[in-house]
C-alpha cells in the first residue's frame, strides 16, 4: 500500500484567516498512508517553512514538496514578496544570463520555504502572445526553457515543465475537454521542440496536459489518459525518463467529474497530483491492483522514479542569504521589462490619482495597493495617491489608469478612452498602465503614454510605480 501511496502529492490549501492549522490533520494522516509529498497552494513563507519543516520530520521517505511560482510571489507570501516577472517579460530583455538568474532566484526562494519542487517552467509555444510563456517561436521557448531548468535544478529544486505535448493551441471550452486538432507535423515542428530541449536538460518532471489530440491519440482521450501519447511518444521516441505528472484536479474540472488516480497511473503517469480525496484514491489503486487493471510493474516502476528524483532535490534552505542577494536585482529586471507600447515621456507628479478597471473590486483594490507602494519605493509619498474613478478638475498632474484586463476587453477599452478624454477635457495627460502582454494592448485612445507591466501581481504593479518616477 505504501508504494502505491508514494504516487500521490495531496494539495495542502492555506486559509487566510486559519493558516494551515485546519489542514493539519489531514497532512498528518497522508504522512502516515506514505504519500509521495504533497502540493502547497497559498501561504505565507514562515508558515510554509514550518509546515514543510513538520512533513520531512514525520515522513519515512524523502518527500516531494511542490510549489508554484505564483505563490512566491503573492502578496501574502512575505513583507516584500519577490519581484519575478512573468516568463515573457523574462524573455524579453532577450538575455540567457537573465533567465538562468531568475530561475536561481526562484529556487533559492522555494528552498527558503523548505520546498523541493516548483511547477515551472511552461514549455508551451502560444498561437498569440501570452504573458506567462517564454515567446511564440518553438527555438525561443526552448531555449529558455533550458537555461531555467539547468539553473533551478543546479540549486537543488526538481522542476516540474508543463504542459505535454505543448498547450499552445489549446483553447478555452465551457464544458469537457479541450481537443487540440493541429497535424502532427505541427505538433512535432513546433509544441514537442522546447519538451525535447527540456529533456535534454535533464527535466524531473514533465506535467501532462488535460486537453486531447486528435492526431497523436485518434480516441480523443486526454492526454494524461492516453497510452500512446505516454508511452510512444514521451518514452519511446522522446527517451524521457524522468517524472510524468498528471493534476488530478485539473483533470476533473475539465471533464466534470472524478478522474481515478488508477487510471491515470495505469495510462503510465508516475506522480497524481492534487487528488479530489486521497483516502478513495487509495483504496481505488488497492482495488486496480487486485483486479489487474493495474500491473504492479508499473506501479514499481513509477515509484521507483519518485523516490529517485526526491533524492537527487537539495536539501530545505540554501546556504546563503538568497533574500538579500536575489531581491534588489530582481526589482531592477521588474522595472527594465516596463515595455512602452505608445506615447511620449510623462512626469508622475503629486497628487497621484489613480483609477483601476478591473473586472471584480478585489483586482482593483490590489493593483492600486502595488501601484502606491512602487510609488513610494521611489521615494513618493504613498498619502498622495488617490484611487479615484475618475479625474479631478482640482488636480493638474498627469492621471493614470491602470488596466487589468478582464476576458472581452472591448467595453473596458471604451471605459480607459473615456477617462483619458475626461483627462484631456480638463486639461490634463494620462497615462495608461496595461497590466498584460504588450502586443495585446488595444488602443488607448488619448492617452499620452501607454505602458505594459505584462502582469497585475503585486510585483509587477510595484516595479510599475519605480518605473514611472524613476526612469520617464
Amino acid at each position: 500500500m505504501r508504494e502505491l501511496a508514494q504516487l500521490l502529492l495531496p494539495a495542502i490549501h492555506w486559509h487566510p484567516a486559519a493558516g494551515f492549522a485546519p489542514v493539519l490533520p489531514a497532512v498528518m494522516r497522508g504522512i502516515a498512508a506514505g504519500v509521495g509529498g504533497f502540493v502547497i497552494d497559498g501561504g505565507t513563507r514562515d508558515a510554509v517553512a514550518e509546515l514543510t519543516s513538520t512533513i520531512r520530520k514525520s515522513s519515512g521517505d524523502a518527500p516531494i514538496i511542490a510549489i508554484a511560482p505564483a505563490t512566491l510571489t503573492s502578496p501574502v507570501w512575505r513583507t516584500r514578496p519577490p519581484s519575478v516577472p512573468p516568463a515573457a517579460a523574462i524573455a524579453s530583455l532577450r538575455d540567457a544570463l537573465v533567465v538562468r538568474r531568475v530561475a536561481r532566484a526562484v529556487a533559492r526562494e522555494a528552498r527558503l520555504a523548505g520546498c523541493n519542487a516548483i511547477l515551472a517552467p511552461s514549455c508551451n509555444v502560444p498561437r498569440t502572445p501570452r504573458p506567462d510563456a517564454f515567446g511564440n517561436l518553438a527555438a525561443d521557448v526552448a531555449a529558455a526553457c533550458a537555461e531555467w531548468i539547468d539553473a533551478a535544478q543546479a540549486e537543488g529544486v526538481l522542476c516540474f515543465a508543463s504542459a505535454f505535448p505543448g498547450a499552445g493551441a489549446v483553447t478555452e471550452v465551457l464544458t469537457g475537454i479541450p481537443t487540440v486538432r493541429e497535424s502532427d507535423d505541427a505538433l512535432y515542428a513546433s509544441d514537442l521542440v522546447p519538451f525535447r530541449a527540456a529533456i535534454d536538460a535533464g527535466v524531473a518532471g514533465i506535467m501532462i496536459a488535460e486537453a486531447s489530440y486528435a492526431a497523436l491519440d485518434a480516441s480523443g482521450t486526454p492526454a494524461s489518459l492516453s497510452r500512446p501519447i505516454l508511452g510512444r511518444l514521451l518514452r519511446t521516441q522522446l527517451g524521457y525518463e524522468g517524472l510524468a505528472v498528471a493534476d488530478a484536479s485539473l483533470l476533473a474540472r475539465q471533464w466534470g467529474h472524478r478522474v481515478r488516480a488508477a487510471d491515470i497511473v495505469a495510462a503510465g503517469v508516475d506522480i497524481v497530483l492534487r487528488p479530489i480525496n486521497l483516502d478513495v484514491e487509495l483504496r481505488a489503486l488497492i482495488d486496480a491492483l487486485d483486479d489487474r487493471t493495474l500491473d504492479g510493474e508499473r506501479v514499481h516502476e513509477a515509484a521507483k522514479r519518485r523516490r529517485l528524483r526526491a533524492e537527487m532535490a537539495g536539501a530545505p534552505t540554501p546556504a546563503l542569504d538568497a533574500e538579500r542577494i536575489d531581491d534588489p536585482w530582481l526589482e531592477e529586471v521588474a522595472e527594465r521589462t516596463i515595455t512602452v507600447v505608445r506615447g511620449r515621456n510623462v512626469r508622475v507628479t503629486r497628487p497621484v490619482e489613480v483609477a483601476v478597471v478591473a473586472s471584480r473590486a478585489e483586482q482593483a483594490t490590489a493593483a492600486a495597493a502595488g501601484f502606491a507602494l512602487g510609488l513610494s519605493d521611489a521615494g513618493e509619498d504613498a498619502s498622495s495617491v488617490r484611487r479615484v474613478s475618475s479625474p479631478s478638475p482640482n488636480a493638474r498632474s498627469p492621471f493614470v489608469v491602470i488596466v487589468d484586463p478582464p476576458a472581452g476587453f472591448s467595453t473596458s477599452a471604451q471605459e480607459v478612452s473615456a477617462l483619458c478624454a475626461a483627462a484631456r477635457e480638463l486639461g490634463r495627460e494620462s497615462v495608461v498602465v496595461w497590466c498584460g502582454h504588450p502586443a495585446t494592448c488595444p488602443d488607448t485612445a488619448g492617452a499620452s503614454l501607454t505602458i505594459a507591466c505584462w502582469s497585475p501581481s503585486a510585483p509587477m504593479l510595484r516595479a510599475t510605480g519605480r518605473w514611472l518616477l524613476r526612469r520617464v
